[in-house]
């Protein structure tokens, strides 16, 4: 028995020590302890902290002109901690109808603010939010624009504002007024409807909207099992908003006295250090992405092209590496949180021109994507003259603190010699052909690591571990 025993540790032995082995030019990091790697803006500063109060729920006060007190609303502040006052409803999905109508009023709205209100799952976090059905208010500085849409439990989105056109940004209807102004509203889903695929009906006051998920999305689901108000869960400022006459599927319910909704996170104050742009990422004694303590990762912010001064960065040095090297990499990756139109990058890059969207001298993933999806893992790649190139679509990552294997390979001998990068998430591959005369262009990659990318937008916070790459 001992003899056995013995056996099976040797054996235990060779195994760990073939998973740590590493080929020449190869580096292997298992994060059990802080490598020291370079760390270029990534960490905020102790001192940076925004005042975070969220004070909603039922309130004896009117603001419709009822003549009698009783509505719910008040002050809802965006933020990545979840916060939310809601009825508990009988479990709903995008096979039932449902149906809800009412009025709101907004008397302030900062720039930078924003509430959801509609269906929603007890479980849902994030933005764009899964498991979710609503209009939301999206403040603008005194305006404040509205928008209804859908998430579902994959992280499938899609909707459309209440303005002229596609974006709020150029279209010609002016946003309302954060006055108090009063605003009737109504927001329908009926399964059967554009030949089964579902319609979702938004109405303000007289103007009626109405769209259909994506086809699949439909049949990708979702599940319902709240109605109310929650906060945007990104940075971001305060908006005062209230609700009242709201019949929901068909029910009026009674604000004349506390309806004992389910409220959490809704009545406190605290100071937040997650604030856009500054980022929060480096070596971490955690063990989300799996193992044994010890990784890297954190929150990273996809920033403005007009501040690149803002650029995060987190990497080992090594190299320099250039594009006639066969480069390798590979790990596990998980995401815990993310906000539509984010980004963050990982490979190969060069210290002196981290900023860009993607910068130059670069070779590695970008993890982004459309709202409508989430986010690819999906190669990237840039040469030291800037030309660059994305591939399209990739495997979906999502911010469900699923553990991940990947890999990165850049074969500068593969599509008949013009180079090509595969990259890989949980076996599904994603590969980018470089163009006739990208190669010839040239890359001085002497960092391996994380990036952020340099283009305007919100966080994902991500996680690595047990890396092995090519660094000489």
């Amino acid at each position: 028995m001992a003899g056995k025993s013995a056996l099976r540790r040797a054996l235990v032995v060779v195994l760990v020590a073939h998973a740590c082995a590493t080929h020449a030019g190869e580096r292997f990091r298992d994060f059990s302890s802080d490598p020291g790697w370079e760390g270029i803006n990534n960490r905020i500063d102790p001192s940076i902290t925004h005042l975070v109060r969220q004070d909603f729920g039922y309130s004896r006060s009117d603001h419709f002109g009822n003549g009698a007190p009783g509505e719910i609303g008040g002050k809802v502040t965006r933020s990545l901690v979840p916060a939310r006052y809601a009825k508990r409803i009988e479990p709903k999905t995008l096979n039932d109808p449902l149906s809800a109508s009412g009025k709101f009023c907004v008397p302030e709205a900062e720039s930078g603010s924003a509430l959801n209100f509609g269906w929603f799952h007890s479980s849902s976090t994030g933005w764009r939010t899964p498991n979710s059905l609503v209009f939301r208010l999206d403040g603008n500085g005194g305006r404040y624009w509205v928008f209804f849409e859908y998430g579902t439990q994959n992280y499938r989105t899609g909707g459309m504002g209440c303005f002229e056109g596609d974006r709020y940004q150029t279209t010609t209807t002016p946003p309302e007024r954060a006055d108090g102004t009063v605003h009737s509203w109504s927001l329908d889903y009926n399964p059967d409807g554009a030949g089964g695929m579902g319609e979702i009906r938004f109405q303000l006051d007289d103007r009626k909207y109405e769209v259909a998920p994506a086809p699949g999305d439909k049949e990708d689901g979702a599940a319902f099992d709240r109605f109310g108000i929650f906060n945007m869960e990104t940075s971001g400022d305060v908006m005062t908003a209230y609700f009242d006459d709201l019949v929901l599927d068909g029910k009026r319910e009674d604000f004349s006295e506390d309806p004992g909704w389910e409220g959490i996170g809704n009545r406190t104050t605290f100071m937040d250090r997650a604030i856009r742009p500054h980022h929060d990422f480096g070596f971490s004694n955690t063990s989300i992405a799996g193992g044994a303590v010890g990784e890297i990762g954190g929150l990273v912010w996809r920033i403005e092209a007009k501040s690149p001064e803002q650029t995060g960065s987190y990497a080992d040095i090594l190299g320099p590496l250039d594009l006639k090297s066969e480069l390798k990499a590979e790990g596990r990756i998980a995401m815990t949180k993310a906000g539509a139109d984010s980004a963050v990058l990982l490979g190969w890059f060069n210290a002196e021109t981290r900023a860009g969207s993607p910068p130059p001298n670069l070779v590695g993933v970008m993890i982004e994507g459309p709202s409508r999806v989430g986010h690819y893992f999906r190669p990237v790649f840039s040469n030291s003259r800037g030309d660059s190139a994305c591939e399209e679509e990739g495997p979906l990552l999502r911010p469900d603190t699923t553990t991940h294997s990947w890999t990165l390979h850049y074969d500068p001998g593969a599509n008949g010699g013009l180079g090509r990068i595969m990259a890989t998430l949980d076996g599904v591959k994603s590969a980018l052909d470089l163009k006739p005369g990208a190669k010839e262009g040239g890359a001085e990659l002497n960092r391996f690591g994380l990036l952020s990318f340099l283009q305007g937008g919100h966080h994902v916070e991500v996680y690595l571990d047990d890396l092995r790459y090519t660094a000489e």
